[in-house]
């Protein structure tokens, strides 16, 4: 499998592995990870996991100020730093799908980002949350 060029039930069939780990990480290798790379900046607390084996980062991002309510995690390739899923949560997110294009549409609220870059400017399109069965009642 070519992780720089996935199809989409490539990306379904790694997502769900995902969901149902048979290689779990040890809890004391997890914790260490977390207390090595835990940051606070810019009011906004951060951490990864890194899985070797797999080669994926377990990302997670809670902003702390001025707006609790928001947080992000998310999976992402180690080598080519896309994620394969990054789940944003907030109700006063914004983000604008086909930019640029006359198909442009503004996504307002929690959004996932299915297999896309990592880069902030890059063009991409998300998903609602609440059009994902799993998270559609998730708030905070």
């Amino acid at each position: 499998m070519d992780i720089n060029n996935l199809n989409e039930n490539e990306v379904r069939t790694l997502i769900e592995a995902e969901k149902n780990l048979t290689n779990e990480l040890e809890y004391q290798e997890i914790v260490n990870q977390i207390q090595q790379t835990l940051i606070l900046s810019s009011h906004t607390y951060r951490t990864s996991v890194e899985d070797e084996k797999r080669k994926i980062i377990y990302q997670f991002q809670v902003h702390s100020t001025p707006i609790a309510t928001r947080f992000s995690v998310g999976l992402m390739f180690i080598d080519n730093r896309i994620h394969l899923i990054r789940l944003d949560f907030g109700d006063d997110l914004r983000h604008t799908n086909n930019y640029g294009t006359d198909n442009e549409i503004v996504v307002l609220g929690s959004h996932a980002h299915v297999y896309s870059p990592a880069g902030k400017y890059i063009s991409k399109n998300v998903i609602p949350i609440s059009s994902i069965e799993e998270f559609k009642n998730i708030k905070r």
